[in-house]
């Protein structure tokens, strides 16, 4: 039978062992963080990955399951600047779902979403900070490269319209190659910002339907090509970086165009 000297002992005997099962608990805990620190670094290196890779081959659903996984696990962390990033993405998937987004307007998107990957590296964990800076840098860069490209592209098909203009009369391209020409030039213009790309746009809207009818008495047609002309060399000052020269010489072989084909008018 226990003395009560001996009742005493015992919480002192079974105190070791709940120290020992705290002890263990605490180490499983730091080791579960630990691991599913190193799984969150090697999904953000993946990420990174990816966006090293040529973004115009990932398809858009694929994309999109992407955006919702990172926008999950975005969502789960507690701080603002987590629900910054997590909102943004949201943005970008809603832009990307629209279908009619310009590669300038992709591109800055994801130059904010690095940005902001970038301030939110200062509230990650020590052992993911390095990962989320170079996901940071990876994703302005992935921003600017669709920025290029698109710009590229612009400049191909501008080379092609000029190299068009220059090479024959405008006067004498088919009605479906000029109103395909138009259609180009009209679409760039609408990606512009500015009232005045505006207007341009709206004067080759009002040649295309000339061109379109088939009928069209030719004095209207080149009334028509001067004024896209003239607006075309108004606004060259306006046009970014690299387009400037382009441009100025489109609206020159426009306003031409339109010059020569009034003078074939008159001398009949």
């Amino acid at each position: 039978m226990a003395t009560k000297k001996d009742a005493e002992k015992q919480p002192n005997q079974t105190q070791p062992e709940e120290t020992e099962h705290k002890q263990s608990a605490s180490s499983k805990a730091v080791a579960e963080d630990a691991g599913s620190e190193l799984n969150m670094n090697q999904e953000i290196d993946e990420l990174v990955q990816t966006l090293q890779g040529n973004l115009s081959e990932i398809e858009v659903e694929d994309g999109l399951s992407l955006i919702d996984h990172w926008h999950g696990v975005l969502s789960q962390v507690k701080e603002p600047a987590a629900k910054e990033l997590a909102s943004s993405l949201k943005d970008l998937q809603k832009m990307l779902k629209g279908g009619k987004a310009t590669g300038h307007e992709v591109s800055e998107a994801l130059i904010h979403l690095g940005e902001q990957t970038a301030e939110f590296r200062a509230d990650a964990e020590k052992g993911s900070k390095q990962s989320v800076q170079k996901l940071g840098k990876q994703l302005r860069k992935a921003g600017t490269s669709i920025a290029k490209a698109e710009d590229q592209e612009y400049h191909e098909q501008l080379d092609s319209l000029m190299e068009k203009a220059e090479g024959e009369e405008l006067t004498a391209l088919d009605s479906e190659e000029a109103v395909g020409a138009i259609d180009f030039w009209y679409t760039v213009l609408q990606k512009a910002e500015g009232e005045q790309f505006k207007q341009v746009a709206n004067s080759l809207k009002s040649l295309k339907q000339a061109l379109s009818r088939g009928n069209a008495k030719p004095e209207t047609i080149a009334k028509a090509l001067v004024e896209v002309g003239q607006q075309t060399t108004e606004i060259a000052s306006e046009a970014p970086r690299g387009f400037k020269g382009v441009i100025q010489k489109l609206g020159k072989h426009l306003n031409q165009a339109g010059e020569s084909l009034t003078q074939k008018e008159e001398a009949k």
